[in-house]
């Protein structure tokens, strides 16, 4: 919502007048209210906007404009430069509402900016994520003295949910706790952990990991047995699981569970630890396989990029060897050859359930594209086939699921593409080297025998792709 108050003509007009009286070159609001000498004092004045300026992203973007507009390169008389200098700010403004209220409020403008507002921004990346702990949650601390008092007020707002409260209470007292002369390595490592578990619930694990990283290192230092160090390293599992590290994860959660033991910890403990180290585990097992996989995929469409350009080599015809020619090139279009051949061969394949349901392809698509040629080039001869094949299949339910009003047909279609000279069929494959496959059918239709041909129908599959593959094997000897 933007509440508007009244401006003077001159500045609504955005335009600098001489004294005589006269308009001089176009001016933008924006870019002059940066120039402001007393910018920052200027925007501490204002309550919405001094609510922003603890966090250094809004500080860090505000500098980064204010020397935008005071560019010692920039020349004011020329207008196309300092309209692009405007644009700059004016973008800056689209993506970060808080520039936009701050410079609208130099303007004596009101722009209201809620949260949803600011949420919307940082999740759309078009503003930096604002800091954990903004000014309202400083001001609270602001005078405190105690440590012991920070860090009761600080469990107090923890225990209401008001997380980013807790986490400026603890850090004031991390801060406060350090200034005294001694300082008790395990309490500083409780308020560095109750640090950490605030900053994971708040979605910033890189901080987490460093404050709990600091606490264990303070914990050590003394070697203190008494003190339990699995919620440490607990924590810290759960930090580097959020980081997405997750063999340190597994390690350092392996270790929460020997020091929870050590500690005498319940069984009921111990046991969550236990099912906490076999998730994590298998969301180690997971990541390294789909790394492996990433890899994999890599290197198929390496490999498939060498052989889309090279084609599929052939056999030289024995006529060819009695012509050694190095000049001669020749390429034959086998398409409609193929097409005609693939054509046949799919129509009326049949799979055939164990619970009697039937799913057949009835027909091949005109819109199904194949293309199939040989290239002979100094002897060489070579295969280029690329294939998209649409082909319409109907299925009969099973005996045992066939509905009470009789009707237990339905039609759908079966699209087999990425079929080429350089892919092949295989379950499970990527997209750059294997055949894939899609499957449709009437959405109108419900029921237990529909969700049955549905499933049936995947094994077209197996069954078209072997098909093809019979005619490619043809189309070789061409």
């Amino acid at each position: 919502m933007v509440q508007m108050e009244a401006a003077s003509p001159n500045q609504a007009a955005g335009v600098e007048a001489d004294h005589a009286g006269q308009t001089a070159s176009p001016s933008d609001p924006f870019t002059d209210a940066l120039r402001r000498p007393d910018l920052f004092e200027a925007l501490a004045s204002f309550p919405d906007v001094k609510a922003h300026m603890a966090d250094p992203g809004f500080t860090g973007e505000i500098e980064r404009l204010r020397a935008l507009a005071n560019s010692p390169n920039l020349d004011t008389s020329d207008i196309i430069k300092t309209a692009e200098i405007g644009q700059k700010i004016a973008r800056a403004c689209h993506h970060d509402p808080r520039i936009m209220q701050a410079l609208m409020s130099l303007q004596g403008q009101k722009l209201i900016v809620d949260e949803k507002d600011l949420k919307r921004a940082e999740d759309m990346g078009d503003m930096k994520r604002r800091e954990p702990v903004q000014l309202e949650q400083l001001q609270m601390v602001h005078g405190l003295t105690d440590p012991d008092h920070a860090k009761a007020k600080g469990n107090e707002h923890f225990s209401k949910g008001d997380v980013p409260a807790a986490l400026a209470h603890y850090e004031k007292a991390i801060e406060l706790l350090k200034g005294k002369d001694q300082v008790p390595a395990t309490t500083l490592a409780t308020l560095l952990s109750n640090a950490a578990l605030c900053l994971l619930k708040l979605k910033w694990p890189d901080r987490a990991k460093q404050k709990v990283s600091m606490a264990i290192a303070a914990v050590r230092q003394v070697d203190d047995p008494s003190f339990d160090q699995s919620k440490l390293f607990y924590r810290r599992a759960l930090a580097c699981e959020q980081l997405r590290e997750f063999p340190m994860a597994v390690d350092d959660m392996s270790r929460a569970f020997q020091q929870a033991k050590k500690a005498g910890r319940s069984a009921k403990d111990l046991h969550t630890m236990k099912d906490e180290i076999d998730r994590l585990k298998k969301l180690k097992a997971s990541a390294e396989a789909d790394s492996e996989k990433k890899k994999r995929e890599l290197e198929g469409e390496r490999a498939a990029e060498v052989t889309r350009m090279q084609g599929a080599q052939l056999q030289p015809k024995q006529q060819e060897k009695t012509k050694p020619s190095v000049e001669y090139l020749a390429e034959t279009d086998f398409s409609h050859w193929t097409r005609q051949q693939v054509s046949v061969a799919v129509k009326g394949i049949t799979h055939k359930a164990k619970n009697g349901a039937k799913i057949e392809v009835t027909e091949m698509q005109e819109n199904s594209k194949i293309q199939a040629s040989v290239t002979t080039k100094k002897g060489n001869r070579a295969l280029y086939y690329e294939m998209d094949l649409h082909l319409l299949w109907k299925g009969k339910a099973s005996p045992m699921l066939k509905p009470a009003d009789g009707s237990d047909e339905m039609q759908g279609l079966f699209r087999l593409y990425n079929v080429a000279h350089d892919t092949k069929f295989e379950l499970g494959g990527d997209e750059n080297t294997s055949y894939m496959y899609q499957l449709g059918w009437d959405q109108r239709l419900s029921g237990p025998w529909v969700e049955d041909l549905r499933s049936e129908a995947a094994e077209l599959f197996d069954l078209v792709a072997l098909k093809v593959d019979g005619v490619i094997r043809e189309l070789r000897k061409k």
